[in-house]
């Protein structure tokens, strides 16, 4: 009441001062002058709130998130997107990703800033969403535009900016399934909005082909497609097919999208990659000509070092035919790659200089001078890391192709080690490995033995020529060796000079004050002086040396065979008639055509022949190791088949290279008759000569193996006149009368059985159930009582086919009467894993029935249950089972949690999921379980098992699983329909889905004679 008594008091004064004229000309102007503010000042009153949807809070909300919350997080994005830029680490040597966080190492980069950024834009949707449905206006025409525009969900103008911010923020920050999230509602909260419905479609489709998802990927990018998309947006739909192309590997049709991309592209450093990008794709698609120009567009716009480097040696890749005929050009190109290698700053690069010097010369034809810049690129190298891994790679690929196969295993022994497991070659590269670490041993000793037995067959003077080139030659080695380690003890000098010059330098006077350690520098590695300064005083010391163990060991060859143990070949060659062996088994040679020597050997004191002995300079190391007396010369011959044999059987089977295999099988059978496995050297030579469709040489062979070896069963096989029919037709007469014989087993006719199975040894002695009619043999052997003859065959059977499913039962069977059990005789019958029990003292089924109530299934569900997925061991890959199921259950029942256990018994392979609260919930995860098409794909042919933890012991201790079917099918089957027994599976925190019916019946097995049988009653001994 006080304050408006002043203020009528404050006016009445003003207006008896100024008069009312006057008043009234200072109320004009001031609304004249303040109109705008006023109104302003208006809309902030009236629209701060989002619970109204007004023209006025529309405005207010839109420019409140445009110029505050939404500028402060996109400047945050874009400060994201410049560090990823900086710190992305492209791998050149691979095919670079089109955006650069599709590196991995480069997920994480500038989290923070994208941290902000989804803060901002969060804050942005949470203040300033205006989700109210606005009044219609009196009078306002109720048009179809205006009706979309009421149905809309968002009528801030601005937010969905917002929103999009928050997408790619996500999405550059590596969290690509938060990012999809985001897209995909925007495009359903944005409905009726076509061009922000078409942008996060297409944001979406990158984040799905960023996740591999690419059926989803196209998906969307169809829709978006199929609707009307705006020009504006053209650019964007175009890069990111392009990029759907590319990770769904449809390259061709991939560059229509990658030019249109490179084209609206203004980054020039992300230029840059795109084209290098491209020219990657056209090498791919075996285009050199068009590969080649756009590596040379890259090394044009001036990219970082690294980039041009790279794309200089892909260039090399590519060389187009025409441009290497000439010997000017090669000439021009290798001079200049030369200068590279003088160049400091490319010291750590010479590994990809050299690699690029060998591709011109492999190019050029001159594979030799370009495995000898590979092995120079191999030496120089400094990282070790992908980029001497693809050198190796393709060092080792030419070196396989020449058949210099001791180098290949080397390069690509490296190679695998290098390279990551996802490289298009590192399968490929891995099984030529191990292949190769087969094949090596057996031809570096017929390479050796070759040598040797040459050198035996000379003179004493020609070999003593040998032996001195030799010698000459590991001089020259030494020789080199030394003027390296100078050089290198001289650059180490150079730089420690450098290093204490650069540490004595004068310090300003401003600097003296004492460093505190911050930071990185805080220790002695991330001091980057002090490391500096340890170098040089590591290199004046030592000089350059090469990184690896034991690196102030002068003798390498001696370490290597204190560390490891040789292969030797030679330790089977007798020590030769008046030899010396020294405490490694060298032997030295005093006599034959090296007894000119004898008289000064014999003067030497025996550590001066001891030393020699290991002395490449001294003639003895060689003179020792020639085979010069008829036993060391046998010695060497049966090194040399039997390297021949194997190497021809790995030529033929692991590498189907024909030719080789038939060079050394044959010069197998025409120079060592007395070998122990001619006969299969026939055969395999007869076998491949008839792939190759040269009949007339392969039946030369097989005449020769019917008349040296009439007695083998590689000859019996092939004299006999059905041999053509059998072998097309050979494994389905096999398994039909597998199924026979099995039939009359059972049957008890085992005369018939004995026949039958020696039939099929006569008829098909590598036939695939030879270890089955084996069993079957043996078994029928002591059904009539001869016991002998049973254990002999089934050690028979245990020692040639160690591997097979059969031998388990018969490794069990001998087991037993190792352990002092006795064989019931006449009363044996076996069966397959599933009739198989543990307790060895239920004899029969009607044992079964008569044991008392402890030991018998009980038909109670309120009892927790388990689910067991059963197989036959070792037929199912339990890493992916254990992942399928567990990605299943993660995706299907967001809160209950199961134990997964595997366990292996009678081998059966179990994955046993635990625990359910009763049978109701067992059965509805297995019905949820086999409704799913994926995994009921998956766990085909395997056993599912119901059963109470009660049971399961009984299982364990007392039943086959035969058994427990019987009595479930008894006791449970029919499964009840839900109308009968409503089944809740809540207590798997999932809701009742109206699922179709599904026949939960198990396929009864089927008897087609793969696997021997087993009665109820089986009793082993």
């Amino acid at each position: 009441m006080c304050r408006c008594d002043n203020v009528t008091i404050g006016c009445a004064m003003i207006r008896k001062a100024m008069g009312r004229t006057m008043i009234r000309k200072v109320i004009s102007t001031l609304a004249h002058w303040h109109i705008g503010t006023l109104f302003i000042i208006g809309i902030l009153f009236t629209g701060c709130s989002t619970k109204k949807n007004t023209a006025g809070s529309r405005f207010y909300h839109a420019m409140t998130t445009r110029y505050n919350v939404y500028f402060n997080g996109n400047e945050a994005y874009k400060s994201g997107c410049k560090a990823i830029e900086q710190g992305n680490k492209d791998n050149y040597m691979e095919m670079i990703p089109l955006y650069p966080i599709g590196n991995k190492s480069t997920v994480g980069t500038g989290s923070g800033d994208f941290e902000r950024a989804i803060e901002k834009s969060q804050k942005a949707i949470a203040v300033h969403s205006i989700k109210r449905k606005p009044q219609r206006k009196q009078g306002k025409r109720y048009t179809e535009e205006y009706k979309q525009w009421l149905a809309r969900r968002e009528f801030n103008p601005f937010l969905h900016k917002a929103w999009m911010l928050m997408g790619k923020a996500q999405f550059q920050k590596g969290d690509f399934p938060e990012a999809a999230a985001t897209f995909s509602y925007i495009a359903r909260l944005y409905t009726g909005q076509p061009k922000i419905t078409a942008e996060a479609r297409i944001w979406l489709a990158q984040c799905y082909t960023q996740m591999g998802w690419y059926y989803d990927a196209e998906d969307v990018l169809l829709k978006v497609n199929n609707d009307s998309l705006p020009y504006t947006l053209a650019p964007a739909y175009s890069r990111t097919y392009g990029h759907y192309l590319l990770g769904s590997q449809r390259y061709r049709e991939a560059i229509p999208h990658l030019l249109t991309t490179i084209k609206n592209e203004k980054n020039k450093r992300q230029k840059a990659r795109q084209y290098y990008l491209l020219g990657q794709v056209y090498q791919l698609l075996q285009d050199p000509a068009k590969a080649y120009q756009a590596y040379g567009k890259v090394i044009k716009m001036s990219p970082p070092y690294e980039m041009e480097l790279n794309a200089r040696i892909r260039q090399t890749e590519a060389f187009p035919a025409g441009e290497v005929r000439q010997a000017a050009e090669i000439k021009k190109a290798t001079d200049k790659l030369r200068r590279m290698t003088r160049s400091d700053k490319n010291k750590d690069y010479l590994d990809q200089i050299y690699y690029a010097l060998g591709n011109i010369y492999l190019a050029a034809g001159d594979t030799v001078q370009a495995i000898k810049e590979y092995d120079l690129g191999v030496e120089k190298s400094t990282r070790g890391g992908v980029e001497k891994g693809i050198l190796q790679l393709t060092l080792g690929n030419l070196c396989w192709e020449m058949g210099r196969y001791v180098e290949a295993q080397t390069a690509y022994s490296d190679a695998i080690g290098l390279l990551e497991k996802t490289h298009a070659q590192y399968e490929e590269i891995t099984k030529r490995s191990e292949i190769l670490d087969e094949l090596v041993p057996y031809s570096t000793a017929v390479e050796l033995q070759d040598s040797l037995q040459h050198l035996a067959s000379l003179d004493s003077a020609a070999r003593m020529v040998v032996i001195d080139t030799l010698i000459a030659r590991v001089i020259r080695k030494e020789e080199e060796a030394k003027r390296l380690a100078k050089e290198a003890e001289r650059d180490a000098l150079r730089e420690s000079i450098a290093a204490e010059n650069a540490a004595n330098a004068p310090q300003q006077p401003t600097t003296t004050q004492p460093t505190i350690p911050t930071g990185d520098d805080s220790w002695y590695f991330y001091n980057s002086q002090a490391v500096t300064q340890g170098k040089a005083d590591f290199q004046r010391l030592w000089g350059r040396r090469k990184l690896e163990d034991n690196w102030r060991r002068r003798n390498k060859t001696v370490v290597a065979l204190d560390d490891f143990e040789p292969v030797n070949y030679d330790e089977a060659l007798p020590a030769q008639e008046g030899t010396t062996s020294d405490e490694e088994g060298s032997q030295i040679s005093t006599e034959g055509d090296a007894a000119g020597n004898k008289e000064n050997d014999s003067q030497l004191p025996a550590d001066t022949t001891s030393t020699a002995a290991i002395d490449e300079k001294n003639p003895i190391f060689y003179l020792q190791q020639i085979p010069l007396t008829e036993e060391a010369m046998a010695a060497s011959n049966e090194i040399l088949s039997d390297g021949l044999f194997n190497m021809g059987m790995i030529f033929k089977d692991r590498m189907e290279n024909f030719p080789r295999a038939e060079h050394s099988l044959g010069r197998l059978v025409h120079n060592f008759p007395d070998f122990g496995q001619l006969d299969v050297a026939y055969y395999n030579l007869y076998l491949m000569l008839g792939r190759m469709d040269r009949m007339a040489d392969a039946n030369i062979y097989k005449q020769e193996l019917i008349d040296r070896f009439p007695d083998s069963k590689y000859a019996k096989m092939l004299a006999d006149p059905d041999f053509a029919y059998i072998a097309v037709h050979g494994k389905h007469l096999e398994d039909s009368l597998y199924a026979n014989t099995y039939k009359e087993y059972m049957a008890g006719n085992y005369k018939q059985v004995v026949a039958n199975a020696e039939y099929s040894f006569n008829k098909y002695p590598m036939g695939q159930h030879r270890p089955k009619f084996m069993f079957l043999h043996a078994v029928s052997a002591l059904q009539v009582g001869d016991q002998k003859q049973f254990l002999a065959e089934l050690k028979e059977l245990v020692q040639q086919y160690p591997e097979n499913e059969i031998t388990d039962l018969a490794a069990h069977i001998l087991k037993g009467v190792q352990e002092g059990r006795l064989l019931a005789e006449g009363s044996i019958s076996f069966g397959s894993i599933w009739s198989r029990r543990s307790a060895e003292d239920l004899a029969d089924s009607t044992r079964i029935a008569g044991m008392d109530s402890t030991h018998v299934f009980t038909a109670e569900r309120n009892t927790p249950y388990l689910f067991i997925l059963a197989y036959e061991e070792g037929k199912v890959n339990e890493n992916q089972l254990l992942y399928e199921v567990a990605r299943y259950n993660f995706s299907s029942f967001m809160v209950k949690n199961f134990d997964l256990s595997f366990s292996h018994d009678r081998g059966i392979g179990r994955l046993v999921i635990r625990s359910f609260a009763n049978y109701e919930e067992a059965q509805y995860y297995q019905r949820q379980l086999y409704a799913d098409p994926h995994m009921n794909e998956r766990l085909s042919g395997m056993r599912a098992v119901l059963i109470s933890e009660t049971n399961y012991e009984l299982l364990n201790q007392f039943y086959s699983f035969d058994d427990y079917d019987v009595f479930y099918k008894k006791t449970f089957d029919p499964y009840p329909t839900e109308e009968e027994v409503p089944i809740d599976g809540s207590t798997l925190d999932e809701p009742l889905l109206n699922l179709p019916p599904v026949d939960e019946t198990t396929p009864a097995e089927e008897d087609d004679g793969e696997e021997i049988q087993q009665s109820p009653g089986t009793n082993y001994f």
